[in-house]
């Protein structure tokens, strides 16, 4: 069979799995019913006799789900509305598959009421019509006396009226009894024999309860019809029907066994055979055992201990099983089990399948979906499905449709170890045989299945080499250390990594672990699983080994440096420089140049500056122009950092500015984006290093530098340093008394944040706006200008974020200039306690303002010690007046 004939084939009108009937023409219902003739003629055949009896037969069809109940029902419906005998004297009325809406006899007649008007609107409208109305009509009377009476009494005159009987079709009749009490069962059952126009064509699951008792009210009441599973002669007409193809009787075989004859497995295995897709089919699989855990749960826990152990046992199995094995997989005495199934099958739960061998007989669950339901629901072992459905593959499908399949099926297996060992276990149940064209199909699952596995071995490197490179991409260190513990503890099961020598993977999960350590701060781990590894690979001449060792002898020379050891670093340095400097191979460059800094840094620490100085202009001289971008940002980036380092961690502000301005002379002609960053950045730390020794005017010279730099390459990335340069420079000239400087330059740094604001993230725009009116107050105060200072004080206030700590920090060191610049304290007061949430934050200033305004202040002791210290900042503030003080920096 193709897979060109199935697509063009019947599948342009879709046979339904769950809904046969629903907005389909009966046209379309009849040429789709094919597997249930005999069962629809018994229904057909019970039609005709009620015709013209004095009182109804009725009839339940009884069948598992998905064996065809709703659409033998679907097609009576058809049958009465094309046949013009039956469409003389009967009228379908058919309910909807759950009747949830009826809870007694009363919505048992409103929904026959409502469902009839529903069936005459096109050839009866005005009498439709009529019937909704008194459907409205009755149901808005539900809490009258009598409505079930009333109910009843309009689908008998309507059925009167048009002379018709009515034929009520209703399905799962067992859940409907379920929810109702004994008297709608009598009542019911006195209807259906007394009315001569109803007759009631119902679906149950199983033979219920009332069906079997002499005492309940539906004893001997119906005509029961039992859909069994479908022969292989009706699976054929299925297939065809579905399909457009006509195998071979004998080639249906696999087929029956896959789906257990049930048809609506059979509709899903046919779109398989359609799409060729296994994990489409295991989808529907899961959202039909989804939709149905209920019924199968309840059923299960229905059953008394044993027979519910006997019936798992057999579901298990998965595949027609005697006695014997049943017993052996319940473990219980063969003797028992028989009598077990003796009471499953008398219960319908299973059938009894004749063995072709002549041999014992076979039990089999009479509904296939609990087994797929055990298997998928209860043990999640998709795996089972899949091996059943290899073996269904190899027997139906010829050797060209099985090479047909396999580039899809390697791509499902691919992507899901499910369906994987599905194929392992098919193949390690296959069976020898002498037909040449079955073993051609196994050898092609076989190869599928093979070649699968190589995939993964190969995809898992290419994995963990991908989590290696997020670990460093994300800074997740914990997570690097993670891989490396997997990959020790079982190496090779999982992964594989194609080492020359178990050395040369030892090495490499040391560097990994030593980097991890490095920046998680761990520096004695660093030192501890390093420092051997590098000193046992002194005069390897392996190039990747020498690039580990130097990477890992950096680690441990940065380790030391951390912990405070100058010497120690300095001296590792001096190791890798003397063994590595000579290597003409420029692939050890990012290395050398690391070496050159960490030892310039350690000479700082040492407090040889001269040292660190030559250092770093070695380094400038031999790698600042390297053809190598990746070494100019490396000797880029190592400059400012070690200016940042003398700058901050060791106050050496003279040291730090010759190193920005080496910086700035040597980078700043260049076109890349991340060596203008650092430039940037030394810019406007160099402008902060002079602030720090007092030099404002050479400071303020920096952030113009920095500005018309920028303004001269017009890249709108450079913008926001630009801003940055400008804030800086508005506050310092504002501490120095140039108001009208600040104010015009804080007027065109906010033109600039207009023109960049939305590249910042909110907060930081939050930052710049506050900190800018911040520096607009101190300005309007230094020039007597105290009532527009204040307003704009207040407008940096409500732009304060008190859960900032750079806020916080800030507005403690301007509250202090803006008294020192003349503003009213009472007034400062007065705006920082005007919001609650903001002024917790700031509660040890304000107790000072307060106490300086001769309040008295009730406080804990410690706020009230820091208070004491901000008033003794705040009087000698006042008293040196007006001038340049620490300036916090922000980084955009």
């Amino acid at each position: 069979m193709s897979k060109e004939k199935i697509e063009d084939s019947a599948f342009a009108r879709p046979i339904r799995k769950f809904n046969p009937g629903l907005l389909q023409s009966d046209d379309e219902i009849i040429s789709q019913f094919v597997a249930r003739r005999h069962e629809f003629e018994l229904v057909r055949e019970v039609l005709d006799n009620n015709i013209s009896a004095p009182s109804c037969q009725h009839v339940l069809v009884v069948a598992p789900r998905g064996h065809g109940k709703t659409m033998l029902l679907a097609r009576v419906a058809a049958e009465v509305r094309r046949d013009e005998e039956l469409e003389q004297h009967l009228i379908p009325v058919r309910f909807m598959e759950e009747s949830q809406e009826i809870d007694g006899l009363a919505d048992f007649w409103l929904e026959t009421l409502y469902q009839l008007a529903r069936e005459l609107s096109d050839k009866h409208h005005a009498m439709a019509q009529e019937l909704k109305k008194t459907h409205a009509d009755l149901s808005m009377r539900w809490r009258e006396q009598g409505i079930e009476g009333l109910a009843q009494a309009a689908v008998l005159d309507a059925a009167d009226r048009l002379n018709q009987r009515l034929v009520l079709l209703v399905e799962n009749m067992q859940s409907l009894l379920s929810n109702m009490d004994e008297e709608f069962g009598w009542k019911l059952r006195s209807a259906l024999q007394s009315l001569p126009q109803i007759i009631l064509v119902a679906s149950a699951t199983s033979r219920f309860e009332e069906l079997k008792d002499p005492s309940a009210p539906f004893f001997e009441l119906f005509h029961c019809v039992y859909l069994k599973a479908l022969s292989p002669s009706e699976c054929l007409r299925l297939w065809t029907e579905i399909t457009g193809q006509s195998p071979h009787i004998h080639e249906i075989r696999p087929l029956q066994i896959l789906t257990g004859g049930n048809p609506r497995l059979l509709v899903m295995v046919a779109s398989f055979a359609r799409h060729w897709s296994i994990r489409r089919l295991m989808e529907e699989l899961v959202s039909l055992i989804d939709e149905n855990t209920d019924y199968f749960r309840g059923n299960l826990e229905s059953l008394p201990t044993k027979e519910r152990r006997v019936f798992v046992s057999l579901i298990d199995l998965w595949q027609a099983s005697n006695a014997g094995e049943i017993a052996a997989r319940a473990r219980l005495d063969v003797r028992t089990v028989s009598t077990m199934l003796g009471r499953l099958v008398e219960r319908g739960a299973v059938t009894v399948v004749s063995d072709s061998k002549g041999g014992k007989r076979l039990y089999a669950a009479a509904e296939r979906l609990y087994s797929i339901y055990y298997k998928l629901r209860r043990e999640r072992d998709e795996a089972a499905v899949v091996e059943a459905l290899i073996h269904f593959m190899v027997a139906f499908y010829d050797v060209g449709e099985v090479y047909q399949v396999s580039d899809l099926l390697m791509k499902e297996t691919l992507e899901s170890s499910a369906i994987q060992e599905g194929i392992d276990r098919a193949l390690a149940s296959r069976t020898l045989s002498q037909d040449g064209k079955l073993d051609l199909k196994w050898d092609e699952v076989a190869r599928v299945s093979d070649e699968v596995k190589n995939r993964r071995y190969s995809a898992a490197v290419v994995k963990l080499q991908e989590d290696v490179h997020d670990a460093y991409s994300n800074a997740n260190w914990e997570f690097l250390l993670e891989i490396v513990d997997q990959f020790e503890a079982d190496p090779l099961s999982d992964f594989h990594w194609d080492w020359e020598s178990d050395r040369a993977r030892a090495v490499h999960l040391a560097h990994l672990r030593s980097d991890a350590y490095l920046h998680l701060n761990k520096h004695l781990q660093v030192i501890e699983v390093a420092g051997d590894v590098v000193e046992s690979l002194r005069g390897t001449e392996d190039t990747t080994l020498i690039s580990k060792a130097y990477s890992m002898g950096l680690n441990v020379a940065k380790a030391y440096y951390h912990l405070g050891d100058f010497r120690r670093s300095r001296m590792e340095c001096d190791l890798l420089l003397e063994y590595y400097e000579n290597c003409e191979s420029p692939c050890y460059d990012p290395q050398l140049v690391s070496a050159l800094v960490v030892k310039a840094e350690s000479e700082t620490g040492l407090g040889n500056d001269e040292r660190a100085t030559n250092l770093l202009d070695k380094v400038l001289e031999r790698f600042g122009h390297s053809d190598a971008l990746d070494v100019q940002r490396l000797v880029a980036r190592s400059m400012v950092g070690h200016g940042e380092t003398a700058q901050i961690q060791y106050n050496r502000h003279h040291r730090a500015i010759e190193t920005y301005s080496k910086t700035i002379s040597h980078f700043g002609g260049s076109d890349d984006i991340e060596i203008r960053i650092l430039v940037k950045s030394a810019w406007l730390n160099k402008g902060i290093a002079h602030g720090m020794l007092g030099d404002f005017e050479s400071e303020i010279a920096c952030y113009e530098e920095l500005v018309a730099w920028i303004e001269k390459r017009n890249a709108p990335y450079d913008r926001p340093s630009a801003l940055t340069a400008l804030i800086y420079k508005s506050r310092r000239l504002a501490e120095l008394g140039r108001a009208e400087e600040a104010l015009a330059s804080s007027k065109d740094s906010a033109k600039r944040l207009d023109m960049c604001g939305s590249i910042f993230e909110a907060n930081i725009r939050q930052w710049i706006a506050w900190y800018m009116r911040g520096t607009q107050a101190l300005a309007l105060v230094a020039i007597g200008k105290s009532d527009i200072a204040m307003d704009s004080f207040r407008c940096a206030y409500y732009s304060f974020d008190p859960c900032d700590d750079s806020h916080v920090g800030e507005m403690l060191r301007l509250v202090p200039e803006l008294i020192s610049a003349g503003a009213s304290e009472r007034e400062l007061v007065d705006v920082l306690q005007s919001d609650t949430r903001r002024a917790q934050s700031l509660f040890p200033m304000i107790v000072a303002l307060q106490q300086r305004q001769g309040e008295s202040v009730r406080a804990p002791e410690e706020i009230l010690g820091v208070a004491e210290d901000f008033r003794s900042f705040v009087s000698k503030r006042k008293e040196e007046g007006l001038m340049p003080g620490f300036m916090f920096r922000m980084d955009l």
